[in-house]
């Protein structure tokens, strides 16, 4: 199914219409590519970017027709622009900009947006021409591939506060300082270039030559001189290609906009925005909003509470135990996070004399060598050949001569 072209705002709408809103009842019938019939569809959580059912990111379910969010970005920059004419003539005068004009680019861009969201607008366009000429068996699929790659190098909540759950005043201010530093000092796009046929030239990345009069990609912010291989324009911490060759200059290097923020600001791993309060939680080498460090499972508050990480995500006692506690082979009663257990292959016990000992004589077996049959533990052969020989005897289990 082709991505569907921009929706641009009507008279009287702003940019306020364009906040996040609760999924639709068709949306939440929309299943998740990841977890299949395990999931019953998209529920959004209501501060969490994952859904509530699968716990697996809105770009990981197969929205159909592609999600409105796709065009927000756009939207957002369209929202600026005066209200001349209809929308297909607006359409008309963006595709007839030279888009890798950083110049022609303020014509769509109003003072409060950015080079790098009049980047994703004409990239989105061109996309969706692309990928309307695909097969379409493959459309979707480039569809999600590109949203995922925008969501995770460029989150709508790092570009703009409206897709921010709450700011404080404080926190407002922080952020257009910080989005105002990255506007002027650091964001750029990545240009394609012929290299000149005399001199040498290097590639940032590998360190490898780039051949002269080859292409190369250059970006202005890193000074004259500086090229890339194609292959090689990625972001310095997690090596991906830079989306739309959209880059942030650092200390001598290119980042995507998400590492880019990390290097400044601490990122809270529960709503996936950048944290300008002045306090906030840092546990198991991850970093939250105090009010989101919270249960995975049931979003109970943690702070000050007993947790247990999997997975790099908190639980609470009640929730850890309820999904992942094992049952005693021996008892027949949970193991809860409280108790220590053993674990032998698909069996488990409590690390107790009474649940961790021979079926037969009874004999402790905790940090002692042991048979096992069929999910029970022997201290050695003999007892092991009398329990075969007589299988549906009850055994007093005395103790071991």
């Amino acid at each position: 199914m082709a991505t569907r072209l921009v929706v641009i705002p009507g008279p009287g709408m702003s940019v306020t219409d364009l906040e996040p809103r609760a999924p639709q009842e068709s949306q939440r019938k929309l299943g998740c590519l990841k977890c299949g019939d395990k999931c019953p569809g998209l529920d959004a959580h209501y501060w969490r970017k994952v859904c509530k059912h699968c716990r697996c990111s809105r770009e990981d379910h197969d929205l159909q027709p592609p999600d409105e969010r796709d065009s927000q970005p756009i939207n957002l920059l369209f929202d600026s622009l005066p209200r001349h004419g209809d929308q297909s003539d607006l359409l008309q005068r963006l595709e007839r900009l030279n888009l890798d004009d950083s110049a022609a680019l303020t014509q769509i861009c109003g003072p409060d947006n950015d080079v790098v969201l009049a980047r994703i607008i004409s990239e989105n366009l061109r996309s969706q021409k692309y990928i309307a000429m695909l097969p379409k068996d493959k459309q979707m699929f480039a569809a999600q591939l590109r949203r995922r790659q925008l969501q995770k190098q460029l989150p709508l909540h790092d570009l703009h506060h409206k897709f921010c759950n709450s700011l404080s005043e404080t926190e407002m201010q922080k952020f257009q300082k910080f989005t105002n530093k990255r506007r002027l000092k650091s964001a750029g796009i990545g240009q394609i270039r012929d290299l000149p046929k005399s001199g040498e030239h290097k590639c940032h990345r590998c360190l490898k030559a780039v051949e002269s009069g080859g292409i190369a990609v250059v970006a202005d912010r890193m000074g004259i001189g500086t090229c890339w291989h194609p292959g090689c324009f990625t972001c310095a911490t997690c090596s991906e290609l830079l989306v739309d060759m959209i880059y942030f200059h650092k200390n001598g290097d290119i980042y995507c906009e998400r590492h880019y923020a990390d290097s400044i600001y601490p990122r809270c791993c529960s709503c996936d925005e950048i944290i300008f309060a002045r306090e906030y939680t840092q546990a198991e080498k991850q970093t939250w909003h105090v009010q989101h460090f919270c249960c995975w499972y049931c979003d109970a508050p943690l702070a000050g509470q007993r947790y247990i990480a999997k997975n790099d995500n908190p639980y609470c006692i009640l929730c850890f135990d309820k999904l992942y506690s094992k049952i005693c082979v021996t008892c027949g009663k949970t193991i809860t996070a409280d108790s220590p257990g053993l674990s032998h292959g698909e069996f488990h016990w409590h690390a107790c004399p009474h649940c961790f000992s021979c079926h037969v004589c009874a004999r402790n077996l905790i940090n002692q060598q042991f048979l096992l049959k069929d999910g029970r533990l022997f201290c050695c052969l003999d007892c092991k050949q009398t329990f075969t020989s007589r299988p549906n005897q009850g055994f007093p289990r005395h103790m071991h001569p």
